[in-house]
């Protein structure tokens, strides 16, 4: 396979989404365990952490949308020059 090659490009986006596909489930992830407690009893503290959780949520999709942007760059843009 050489470098810059249509194959060659397929895997770099798919190793590039696979790392941000990660990074947003662990965000979801953690952010769901952050919401469950408010799901279950309905107060301050759990509607604080729920509030949290859904940061962490909105962060880590905006993060891993960022990262995956600038791979996209460093890698691909690279290669149509």
């Amino acid at each position: 396979m050489e470098i810059g090659s249509k194959e060659h490009r397929h895997l770099l986006m798919k190793s590039i989404i696979k790392v941000a596909t990660k990074t947003t489930l662990i965000g979801f992830l953690v952010g769901m365990g952050l919401i469950l407690p408010s799901l279950v009893r309905e107060n301050a503290f759990s509607n604080g952490l729920s509030i949290i959780g859904q940061a962490v949520i909105g962060l880590s999709l905006i993060y891993s949308l960022v990262i995956a942007f600038k791979k996209y760059r460093q890698t691909l843009g690279k290669l149509d020059q």
